[in-house]
């Protein structure tokens, strides 16, 4: 009987520990907030070209693998000295294997020839993994070339994921674009501001500033993608939760400019802006005039959605998309302006004042900035709030991301955890009221004290 006692009263205290694991764990502190940098890596590329080529142009594309070396792995102007670059050597793709491979279309591609009715980039997708898997080639990314035939596509990549997806003779824009997207970013937006009124933004197609916003590879990643994969590094990007003038180095400049290559100023709880310098250098190779770009951030709980980030314009249509000199870019809703003092293709000056506030005198249109000592940023507080303004999708010519892991589910069900709770309580209910009947029945046999009355 004690024994079985000990079973009832343990078995209702197991079953809440249970419940109780799945609630979540606090909130994180503010350096969980913005993604850590990232270690650098080595990813081992792989290229199969499928032969199957429709037409003799295709065909003899195919089979160039001179070409499709020197575009994916090649010294210079290949996806290999491209994202070297642009990660400074945070991120580098090496030849898995032999790097280059030909493979005959498996029998489901090799159906599809000729049908006009069908992309059949899944079946491309099998022929090339199942190509690298007979010759026990390890890889960490493929880009497979095929005869596209109906898909209509200058390149499909996962987001994110491994692998991309091309026609026999790609650019180097479209590789860079393709592999952005398995980086995980979607494709980069403006909104076009009217009068430099943020609240009046109207999303207007792409950045143009990013290979993701149609930039080509002669613009590298914006600064949001590169904070999104971790690939600035934290000395380089700024938190600004106040007033403020802050002096920026272009984005792209080589890695011993040192130099604040982000501001990220907080508007609200559930927005920040993310201001950056881009000017003409060996990244930014087609950047024809220097200036200040600036994005919207939204903000949930304690993320800061980078890849959703989009450009903010206040140029007129046919302008440079940037924030020209002497912009004062005003947010009536969160009380801040964001001017630009200065910019030249080696600096620029932003300042960040509240609305209504003294900011310095009329904006300076010098192109060569004076030095400003940066100030002390103010921590930010963690977030909680849905985003105000969520990003433009624009649909990516990409594959669908795979489905998110599933979250942990207790051994028991919701209606186990509840009945066994009742049951548990109802037998420590049952055994107590036995304990007590039982007492009782012993004390009913005890012959009661001689009470005393006082005389």
């Amino acid at each position: 009987m004690r024994l079985l006692i000990a079973v009832l009263l343990i078995t209702p205290t197991l079953i809440p520990v249970t419940a109780a694991a799945s609630v979540p764990p606090p909130a994180p502190d503010r350096a969980a907030q913005v993604r850590a940098a990232a270690a650098p890596a080595t990813k081992r590329l792989a290229v199969v070209m499928i032969q199957n080529g429709s037409t003799a142009e295709r065909q003899t594309q195919l089979a160039d693998t001179a070409y499709a070396r020197d575009l994916f792995l090649g010294g210079t102007n290949s996806l290999a000295s491209w994202t070297d670059a642009v990660t400074q050597g945070q991120l580098r793709f090496t030849a898995a294997g032999d790097g280059v491979y030909l493979a005959p279309p498996n029998a489901a591609l090799a159906a599809g020839a000729g049908d006009t009715s069908k992309c059949y980039s899944e079946e491309a997708r099998v022929t090339a993994q199942d190509h690298l898997a007979g010759l026990g080639v390890a890889w960490d990314s493929v880009a497979v070339l095929f005869d596209i035939g109906a898909c209509g596509w200058a390149g499909l990549g996962q987001v994110p994921g491994r692998v991309t997806w091309f026609p026999p003779r790609p650019s180097l824009a479209a590789v860079v674009h393709e592999v952005g997207h398995n980086h995980g970013y979607p494709h980069e937006t403006r909104r076009d501001c009217p009068g430099s009124i943020v609240s009046s933004c109207k999303a207007n197609g792409y950045s143009g500033n990013s290979p993701m916003g149609s930039g080509g590879a002669g613009r590298g990643y914006s600064s949001p993608e590169l904070l999104h994969s971790g690939w600035l590094a934290a000395d380089r990007h700024r938190d600004v939760a106040g007033s403020g003038t802050y002096t920026l180095t272009p984005l792209h400049a080589p890695a011993s400019a040192g130099g604040l290559r982000a501001v990220e100023v907080k508007a609200s709880r559930t927005l920040h802006y993310l201001v950056e310098l881009r000017a003409r250098g060996a990244v930014d190779s087609a950047v024809d005039k220097p200036g200040v770009r600036v994005y919207a951030v939204p903000v949930s709980g304690n993320t800061r959605d980078y890849r959703n980030a989009y450009m903010i314009n206040p140029t007129r249509s046919g302008s440079p998309l940037l924030v020209p000199v002497g912009t004062v870019l005003t947010d009536q809703v969160n009380k801040l302006t964001i001017t630009v003092r200065a910019a030249s293709a080696s600096s620029a000056r932003v300042e960040v004042s509240p609305l209504g506030g003294r900011p310095s005198p009329s904006p300076s249109v010098s192109v060569t900035p004076s030095a400003s000592p940066l100030p002390s940023a103010a921590p930010l507080a963690s977030f909680s709030a849905t985003p105000e303004a969520a990003a433009v999708s624009t649909p990516a010519v990409a594959a669908a991301p795979p489905p998110a892991e599933a979250p942990e589910v207790s051994l028991l069900s919701t209606t186990q955890q509840v009945s066994g709770v009742l049951i548990g309580g109802a037998m420590v209910a049952l055994v107590a009221g036995a304990g007590f009947w039982l007492l009782g029945v012993r004390n009913s046999g005890r012959r009661r004290p001689r009470r005393r009355h006082a005389r």
